[in-house]
């Protein structure tokens, strides 16, 4: 009996910690959020964010590669503390840098024989571009938030929220004259769906197109092939 009497004693802190575990993640909803833009089409790689903390710990690392000289994803989204490696897929070498203030660095001329990561400390936007590619760009957003996911093709996200009222936080490239203005839309207790519209367009990376060298190399190539 004394036996029992102790295992209880040292199991009951873990009963309670499980015990209130499951209570605060009873109180979770699914938020289900569209992203339109100016004009009310849907709009992928926004990032929507919630100040409520998921169940499930985000990703410690990231990858942003380099593929037919564009960066990929065009916009990425990691936790304050995290490492994002940047490989090289391209047979060109590439030259990474950002002068953001949340994080400024430069990586030499590398192929992908090296694959540098960086990790992100501070919170902010990170505009990413290549000395030797001028139209080149990407953004890393480095949450401030608890949570922070991109939409999909159809603009679609789906977030965990906390039961009562909450505010929803999204950002896209070109929403103020700060690269860090975002929007912010409230939600009410009883919502699990959220439309909002952004005055934006959607943006992307405009390669140039290939030079006469370069056609007449991707033909010899295809030939080859």
């Amino acid at each position: 009996m004394l036996n029992f009497q102790i295992s209880l004693r040292l199991l009951l802190p873990t009963l309670l910690f499980v015990g209130g575990l499951t209570m605060v993640q009873s109180q979770a909803r699914e938020l289900e959020i569209v992203v339109t833009d100016a004009n009310g089409q849907v709009l992928p790689q926004a990032v929507v964010s919630i100040d409520f903390a998921p169940a499930a710990k985000a990703p410690t690392a990231a990858i942003i590669d380099q593929v037919d000289r564009l960066f990929t994803p065009f916009i990425s989204t990691i936790q304050p503390g995290s490492t994002v490696n940047f490989p090289n897929s391209d047979n060109i070498r590439h030259q990474v840098y950002s002068f953001s203030p949340a994080k400024t660095f430069e990586l030499p001329l590398y192929s992908n024989r090296e694959a540098p990561a960086i990790t992100f400390p501070e919170p902010g936007i990170v505009v990413l571009g290549c000395n030797i590619h001028d139209h080149m760009r990407a953004y890393l957003y480095v949450s401030p938030h608890a949570q922070s996911r991109l939409t999909d093709d159809n603009g679609l996200v789906i977030l965990e929220a906390p039961s009562d009222a909450t505010q929803v936080h999204v950002w896209y490239p070109g929403l103020g004259d700060e690269t860090t203005a975002e929007r912010h839309f409230d939600v009410a207790s009883d919502q699990a769906q959220l439309r909002v519209q952004l005055q934006v367009a959607p943006q992307q990376q405009n390669p140039p197109p290939p030079s006469p060298l370069q056609q007449r190399f991707n033909k010899l190539k295809d030939h080859a092939h």
